[in-house]
């Protein structure tokens, strides 16, 4: 919860847990997909504004893994 808070009430950390999982796996797994998909928030509605960056104490392009993750679960 270091990016905390999104203006647009994204959890950034499940989404980049997700796309993590996601990720390491030559096929994305269904159910990584269902998870993400149940979230009441997903990348696709981050507005870019950084301010999440801004507050990680890791350095994440954040706003760009948002729209990483967008593209990758179709939403």
């Amino acid at each position: 919860g270091h990016c905390k808070p999104c203006p647009k009430d994204i959890d950034i950390a499940m989404v980049n847990k997700f796309y993590d999982l996601a990720t390491v796996q030559d096929k994305v797994p269904q159910s990584v997909v269902e998870h993400y998909k149940a979230l009441k928030h997903t990348a696709a509605e981050c507005i870019g504004c950084k301010s999440c960056e801004s507050r990680c104490p890791f350095g994440v392009k954040i706003a760009d893994r948002m729209e990483r993750s967008s593209a990758l679960f179709g939403c």
